[in-house]
């Protein structure tokens, strides 16, 4: 099964582990490939790709072909960082969102937002933009900011957290048959205890 190499942080690698072991149970061997982020929802869509190892639940909405196996990996916050003390979600004029992460888009798609959107490639170019004051705000990861930028200072912004968010497994409808047998595996995972074994190897809990 071949899937794309995540953003390097406990979370990713947790999963990695985590569904290397369900697969192998089942008799296939996980494989990950460095392929671009921001093309690899389209290549799991298409077939080029098996799947995702984990994304948000609302992402077969636009990719029909990603079904998926209804076991919640981790959970994160979507979070606000803004440089107005007052102003609210609604009043923000600008807001840089990172693209290849659907949480956010998803997001601006259920609250509708008449500001300005900056698509940007990396936590990093959205940090800089609000540093710089060049956006009054940016949609986050929790988990991405504090795995790549665990020394920057939020408190010298105002955070936010919008919402909790559940990260899935996803594959392409050529292999929906194994949904039923992977969410079967990873329930037993859970119950023998390698779940729980696995999140403080990783410290998430």
């Amino acid at each position: 099964m071949l899937f794309n190499r995540p953003a390097d942080t406990p979370q990713a690698r947790y999963v990695i582990e985590l569904m290397t072991l369900a697969y192998n149970e089942l008799g296939y061997d996980l494989h990950i490939i460095d392929f671009n982020h921001q093309s690899a929802l389209s290549a799991a869509n298409n077939g080029t790709l098996d799947g995702q190892l984990g994304r948000i639940s609302t992402i077969s909405q636009q990719y029909t072909n990603l079904h998926v196996v209804n076991f919640p990996l981790f959970e994160f916050n979507l979070v606000l960082l803004k440089n107005c003390q007052q102003c609210t979600f609604e009043q923000i004029d600008s807001i840089a969102i990172q693209v290849g992460y659907p949480a956010a888009q998803s997001y601006l798609n259920e609250h509708p937002f008449i500001g300005d959107v900056i698509n940007v490639k990396s936590v990093t170019a959205q940090l800089n933009l609000l540093t710089q004051q060049k956006v009054q705000g940016v949609l986050l990861l929790d988990f991405l900011l504090s795995t790549k930028h665990p020394h920057f200072d939020v408190n010298q912004f105002q955070m936010e957290v919008l919402a909790p968010i559940k990260s899935f497994h996803f594959l392409n409808s050529r292999h929906k048959a194994l949904i039923p047998k992977l969410e079967q595996q990873l329930h037993k995972l859970n119950e023998n205890g390698t779940i729980r074994l696995l999140r403080a190897k990783y410290n998430l809990d």
